[in-house]
């Protein structure tokens, strides 16, 4: 059952300053400790999201009177997965391996091939490419001129995997200490997104929001620039992923309890969520809607006041 609330201006923090009021909807809330890591916007507007509990790509229509997730596809030989993103029409991209608290299991990672015509119901995976040497494929963007060409965010080895989805070979894109694991937090780089020939990416461990030029096929072009940062990083304190709407603002997952738009100019506040408030449980994940009006969140699911919550899929109204 959707749950709907109005988010209070929530109190200052040291990450963020002041925040406006938006429409907060659940969409559908997992019935278990299933966490929700990624979610991908269909062109129908069908929700298609992925869990590091799990092995199943799920597909929600959030429209629906009763929204309820539908199976889309399994990934055999993964416990967990983590980025999606579309390659093709129909067609998509999803990493996965081993799942372990906080990373998964040195060369079990790979990239599978998903093809789900018409209307995001029902997928094929058709292959799946392996990524050696890494524990951890995180966020994951097409290249804008060869959207079959994926670039995944390696939030342990500090690298930028570059994955051919056609030719199914896998290269370094680039590596760089900014984008490796923080003291406490021991993820680096997480999502990842392009935009006007910059690749943009949160660092969970390091706490900042930056960006890096890049050239066509995604090599490093530049020195990579931070945007906005955060102070006392720590698992109550980290971003997560994120994504843009049409005007260049960022809204950002930010653990545990609110998401923050971050604008151009580097302009950072709290957006929904935060002070008190424990309605999002552990965001995770931001799709904007088709329609560019509202944005998606995720969460993982968390134990507020002794009782265990699944993960979210929540609309918030821009």
């Amino acid at each position: 059952m959707s749950t709907t609330q109005t988010a209070a201006s929530p109190a200052k923090g040291r990450q963020a300053s002041g925040s406006g009021s938006s429409s907060v909807t659940q969409i559908y809330e997992f019935p278990n400790d299933t966490p929700v890591e990624n979610i991908h916007v269909c062109d129908n507007g069908k929700l298609l999201l992925t869990s590091t509990g799990t092995n199943t790509v799920f597909s929600l229509d959030p429209s629906a009177p009763s929204p309820s997730p539908n199976v889309l596809a399994t990934l055999n030989g993964t416990t967990g997965l983590t980025g999606i993103v579309a390659i093709a029409p129909d067609t998509y991209a999803v990493s996965g391996g081993a799942h372990s608290s906080y990373s998964f299991a040195n060369n079990s990672m790979s990239v599978s091939v998903i093809f789900a015509p018409g209307a995001c119901n029902v997928g094929t995976v058709l292959y799946s490419i392996p990524v050696p040497n890494t524990q951890m494929l995180n966020g994951m963007v097409a290249l804008p001129g060869t959207p079959h060409v994926v670039l995944s965010s390696d939030s342990i080895g500090a690298r930028i995997f570059r994955i051919d989805t056609l030719t199914r070979t896998v290269d370094v894109a680039f590596a760089d200490p900014l984008l490796g694991p923080g003291a406490i937090v021991t993820l680096g780089a997480n999502g990842l997104k392009i935009r006007d020939g910059y690749l943009y990416f949160a660092n969970s461990g390091q706490g900042f929001f930056a960006r890096v030029a890049i050239d066509g096929q995604g090599n490093k072009v530049g020195d990579i620039e931070t945007l906005a940062s955060l102070e006392d990083v720590g698992f109550s304190n980290a971003y997560d992923d994120f994504a843009f709407d049409g005007s260049g603002n960022a809204y950002v997952a930010l653990h545990s309890f609110s998401v923050v738009k971050i604008t151009p100019e580097g302009e950072q506040t709290v957006f929904a969520g935060g002070g008190n408030s424990t309605f999002f449980k552990e965001p995770t994940s931001v799709a904007l809607a088709g329609d560019g009006k509202a944005i998606f969140v995720t969460t993982g699911g968390a134990t507020v006041d002794g009782t265990v919550y699944g993960g979210q899929v929540i609309k918030v109204d821009l």
